[in-house]
């Protein structure tokens, strides 16, 4: 039984660890509820131990990966309510696992974990904004362009809080029409297409590379629209 559990164990670490010292947490391997700081912060956190503790696979604790030694050097890649998420070498193999809050080397700026959830608060609201194809505030030129496209026209002026970018789409409304058309075999058979009306336009404005700005004005729809499929 002790033999299964070491050997359970070792498959634990290695199904936690990658090749290198440019490690990171896999996409598909990111848990909810945890604030992970790749892409959030600049610069890694990074701190030495200065007592040993257990590294744990899960954030509840309950299952011991490994006993790190006092003034060994980690990695903080994460963090939740219930503790700190770590990388780390460990018998020639990039670790990832969970440490208890006081087992955090001492040292670190507390401003950085607000930074990071400040980050991934904004990096949230973007993804959102994306997905619904909406631009706000603090969003950047390429994020803008990822949700709704490359502007129509663009302009620039100073006022008095510096240059001003600005960008203008027109907005539309898809109204579907319908038309019978013959198949193949000559069977009629009822075909929609779309028609673009043109409702109004998008004005959206940059200063510093940041959206600063957004607004929308309707205009008259009606018109001949533009056919699309």
């Amino acid at each position: 039984m002790k033999g299964t559990y070491i050997l359970w164990t070792c498959a634990l670490l290695l199904a936690f660890s990658i090749g290198g010292t440019s490690a990171q947490i896999a996409p598909e391997l990111r848990e909810p509820g945890v604030l992970y700081f790749e892409g959030n912060l600049p610069d890694k956190i990074t701190g030495t131990l200065q007592s040993s503790a257990t590294v744990y696979l899960h954030r509840d604790f309950q299952t011991a990966l490994a006993a790190l030694y006092n003034g060994q050097n980690i990695e903080i890649v994460g963090m939740s309510r219930e503790g700190y998420l770590i990388k780390t070498n460990y018998r020639n193999n990039t670790l990832f696992g969970w440490i208890r809050p006081a087992d955090l080397p001492p040292g670190i700026d507390p401003a950085l974990f607000a930074a990071a959830q400040k980050n991934q608060v904004r990096r949230d609201a973007v993804a959102v904004a994306i997905a619904n194809k909406n631009v706000i505030q603090g969003m950047t030129p390429d994020e803008v362009k990822q949700s709704v496209g490359r502007p129509d026209q663009t302009s620039s002026h100073t006022d008095a809080n510096g240059s001003v970018l600005s960008w203008s789409y027109t907005t539309y409304r898809e109204d579907p029409q319908y038309s019978y058309a013959l198949n193949a075999y000559g069977q009629p058979y009822l075909q929609t297409y779309y028609v673009k009306v043109p409702i109004g336009q998008l004005n959206v404005d940059f200063s510093n590379g940041f959206v600063v700005a957004v607004s929308e004005r309707k205009t008259n729809p009606n018109g001949p629209g533009i056919v699309t499929d």
